[in-house]
């Protein structure tokens, strides 16, 4: 995770919240340096707990001489520890702002990535941190959510393979980037794939500069292609049913109300809510009888269950996401 340190003299940059002075360990992220409860860290932390810190010697402290002795952690820059999501979770571990369903998603993921295996590797808060991520998106209708906070979610979801997660994101993000499946070019924020299980991707209050990386671009555009495979002979072929009346009104009407609406606006790689408009259609007025319907409507529903399941399918057997 970081390079243990025994520094020369340096001047540190003390946090104004979390610096404790009967702290027993000093945390140096991005020179800001949080002086913290070691024992509550240690215990939490295997990283921590196994390795031997050093002691800050003849360091020259800001306004502060009672640090001789301290152990020190300076968390190596490549990690993409950053201090504030350090300072969001101090304030979860010491419950000044704990976790729960209301928090914002830039606490959530401050504290989710900070605790994470390539990081300061705190299992018990990331897993706590994890059950509030997945929350945060069951809870919510992800077509409302905006393209921007899918964008920074998705990268999370995809480098800690959270798939219950991931396999929602993935798809609303894949609807609403109108990527071309033929277009392997585009303007993305990650050129050099620098986008690792190490690196993950820090959030800013710039919510407006959000784009996908490059790696998620192509992972939704190879959905995509999956998504048609899968979809496209459904919606290209007539539905039937066990009453020749019905089936003829069926194979009446499937160009008109199926077909066409799903060609005009793309539908054909948004199956989810192709099959939710198919079953908002009014049937009955055009001829189908209410049994039919309702047999139609459940197995659209099914088809629906069945998309998800695909895609979360396709996602446990690639390995390079």
């Amino acid at each position: 995770m970081g390079e243990i340190l025994s520094p020369l003299a340096v001047e540190l940059q003390k946090h104004p919240i979390y610096w404790f002075d009967e702290g027993s360990l000093i945390l140096e992220v991005q020179d800001v340096h949080f002086r913290v409860h070691g024992a509550l860290f240690q215990r939490h932390s295997p990283f921590l707990a196994s390795t031997k810190l050093k002691k800050l010697i003849g360091t020259t402290l800001v306004t502060d001489d009672a640090h001789e002795g301290t152990m020190f952690v300076s968390c190596e820059a490549d990690r993409g520890v950053t201090w504030r999501d350090i300072e969001i979770l101090l304030g979860h571990m010491y419950h000044d702002f704990p976790l729960s369903s209301e928090s914002s998603l830039e606490r959530i993921i401050a504290v989710l990535r900070s605790t994470s295996p390539q990081q300061l590797d705190m299992p018990k808060p990331h897993a706590h941190a994890k059950q509030i991520f997945a929350s945060y998106f069951d809870s919510r209708n992800l077509s409302e959510i905006k393209p921007e906070v899918l964008y920074e979610a998705l990268p999370i979801a995809r480098i800690l393979r959270i798939m219950p997660v991931l396999k929602k994101i993935l798809y609303h993000t894949m609807v609403v980037a109108n990527l071309d499946p033929d277009d392997a070019e585009g303007t993305l924020s990650d050129p050099q794939k620098q986008t690792t299980a190490s690196t993950l991707p820090a959030l800013t209050n710039d919510a407006g500069k959000h784009q996908l990386t490059e790696s998620d671009a192509k992972l939704c555009k190879s959905l995509m292609a999956r998504v048609i495979d899968h979809f496209t002979p459904m919606l290209f072929t007539v539905a039937t049913t066990g009453h020749m009346a019905c089936t003829d009104v069926l194979a009446d009407t499937w160009m008109t109300l199926v077909i066409s609406p799903a060609i005009n606006d793309g539908g054909v790689y948004k199956p989810i809510e192709t099959l939710e408009r198919m079953k908002g259609i009014n049937w009955g007025e055009h001829g189908l009888c209410s049994t039919c319907v309702a047999e139609k409507c459940e197995e659209w529903s099914e088809e629906q269950e069945a998309v998800w399941a695909m895609i979360e399918k396709w996602l446990e057997d690639k390995v390079d996401i």
